[in-house]
């Protein structure tokens, strides 16, 4: 892939972010992993040249003072896209974000209906929060939309940069950008209250200046919409009051009580199948007595009240995670991963995460479905990393191709092929280093056929395990075959924990063979983990 493809590659593949980092290939954030689009590797010319291509004269002069630059660019072919230009070790990186050409609607982000109803809210101050990528900047042009739509007044938004367009629809609305149009978000929002702005939007509220002139904005009956980085609601009101210097924080949570409606903290967490990302939302609606916890300096008791507030439209981040859980939308693996308290979690959950000897029954393996479960990662002997560029460590019948879902065989009509397998020469090739075989192995895969089976016998999947001999040949493995009965090929995820042979446990791995019958059309491996 050449540079002038990155915005294209961008949109084919979906991807939420490209990476240019000069010694590595062009990276591709698909659904939350980074992974490379391509085996060439950028330099630190063609990325200097690249930057320079996409930057204006004025930008280019930004940069060289700055070190560090955020801007949009707009590409005839394939619309507009977020950049973001830093130093690091003397050279440019480039961070580059594709912004959708048409404007979110809050119900198709599927969000709480509480979040929804925030929108009617006039005066006041809510605040957005999450980390980065995680959806803040869509949400909140969501709302600027929705309140286009609906309410006659003046929208004022400070960004930096602009990345939604929003056309007067009931009401005006004036976009400022940070640069161009304001020197910084401080002087701008303070512009703002002069303007007869009703809704005042603050894409970084980050300083004390920002911050006591935005909680003045929303005394004063302007609806302040604003964004930070915070990981949830409670950490979110203490960073506003610790903005304050020390004699002015009792004066700062009165004010911060007073002009707070509502706090939304988001993160995106994966679905089962992998496919895409959806939001996790912690929601905080301020009532008289969240109001009062605030003046009194009670801020660790807000989480219960955020946890029995319901009837508000209020969840915590771990009640959002465990009614996706509950709805089948995530695994266990991510609700313990993305929780703020994942020990307490996974008790209201109920689930156990790996089956114990016991639960197996006598099996040499279980097969949990579709299900994704989670594994003590301090257990985890090898974990197969399924990265595009690195296909030649692995050995196929057929073509292996990676993917966001993993690892990928298809055996096409016609191909002359007696044999569906593939195999992991991670450790031949030293790629990875040696590891003696732990008592299990979990393997996610999924199968699917436009040509059933004619015969009668059950199909089967072959595990075939090469260990290297404690003693003689070291050039000819020890073979471990067993085989499984192999699910329909429903296209349906199904996750499989197998306790390896005794004979097996303890010695070292060299290669580790799949083989599926040859009646397949697909093969999706999306995780193999020794543990």
């Amino acid at each position: 892939m050449q540079l002038q493809d990155v915005f294209k590659c961008l949109l084919d593949q979906r991807a939420s972010s490209m990476h240019l980092s000069p010694g590595s290939p062009f990276l591709m954030n698909l659904n939350g992993r980074l992974c490379p689009a391509s085996t060439n590797i950028l330099t630190e010319s063609e990325i200097d040249s690249f930057s320079q291509n996409i930057m204006s004269p004025g930008l280019q002069d930004k940069f060289q003072h700055e070190q560090s630059i955020n801007f949009t660019h707009s590409h005839d072919a394939w619309g507009r896209f977020r950049v973001s230009l830093y130093r690091q070790r003397g050279r440019t990186n480039v961070m580059i974000r594709p912004i959708a050409d048409r404007l979110p609607q809050l119900q198709d982000l599927h969000l709480p209906p509480a979040v929804e109803a925030l929108a009617g809210i006039q005066r006041g101050m809510i605040i957005f929060t999450g980390p980065a990528g995680s959806g803040k900047s869509t949400t909140i042009a969501a709302f600027i939309n929705l309140i286009n739509q609906t309410r006659r007044c003046h929208i004022v938004t400070l960004e930096d940069p602009l990345e939604y367009f929003h056309a007067p629809q009931l009401s005006l609305v004036s976009q400022r950008e940070i640069g161009p149009d304001a020197h910084t978000f401080a002087r701008a929002l303070r512009g703002a209250t002069r303007q007869d702005a009703d809704v005042i939007v603050v894409g970084e509220m980050n300083d004390l200046e920002t911050i006591s002139i935005a909680l003045t904005a929303a005394e004063t009956g302007v609806l302040v919409l604003a964004t930070m980085h915070t990981a949830d609601c409670v950490q979110t009101i203490t960073r506003l009051i610790g903005a304050f210097p020390s004699p002015q924080q009792q004066q700062a949570r009165t004010q911060v009580a007073a002009a707070l409606r509502a706090v939304i903290c988001q993160h995106l967490v994966m679905t089962n199948d992998s496919s895409r990302r959806v939001p996790a939302a912690e929601i905080m609606v301020v009532t008289p007595g969240i109001q009062s916890l605030v003046r009194e300096n009670k801020v660790q008791q807000i989480y219960s009240a955020i946890e029995s507030g319901a009837e508000h439209g209020m969840q915590t981040l771990d009640q959002a995670l465990q009614k996706l859980f509950s709805d089948n939308v995530i695994s266990e693996l991510e609700v313990v991963t993305q929780s703020n308290r994942p020990d307490l979690l996974r008790d209201k959950i109920g689930k156990t995460s790996i089956p114990t000897p016991e639960e197996l029954d006598g099996k040499s393996f279980i097969d949990l479905g579709e299900e994704m479960i989670s594994i003590d990662q301090k257990t985890v002997r090898y974990k197969a990393q399924f990265i595009p560029g690195t296909e030649s460590y692995w050995t196929s019948s057929v073509a292996v191709q990676f993917s966001g879902e993993g690892l990928n065989l298809t055996l096409l009509p016609g191909m002359p092929v007696n044999r569906l397998y593939v195999s992991d020469f991670n450790i031949v090739g030293k790629h990875v280093k040696p590891f003696e075989l732990p008592k299990r192995l979990l393997i996610r895969f999924r199968v699917t056929t436009d040509h059933p089976p004619v015969t009668e016998s059950a199909p089967e999947l072959q595990l075939k395990l090469f260990t290297q001999p404690e003693s003689g040949n070291l050039a000819s493995y020890n073979k471990i075959n067993v085989s499984y009965p192999l699910p329909a090929p429903d296209a349906k995820w199904h996750t499989w924990v197998i306790t390896l042979p005794l004979d097996a446990q303890g010695k070292l791995l060299k290669i580790t063979m799949f083989e599926f019958p040859v009646f397949l059309t697909k093969v999706t491996i999306s995780d193999i983990i020794f543990f």
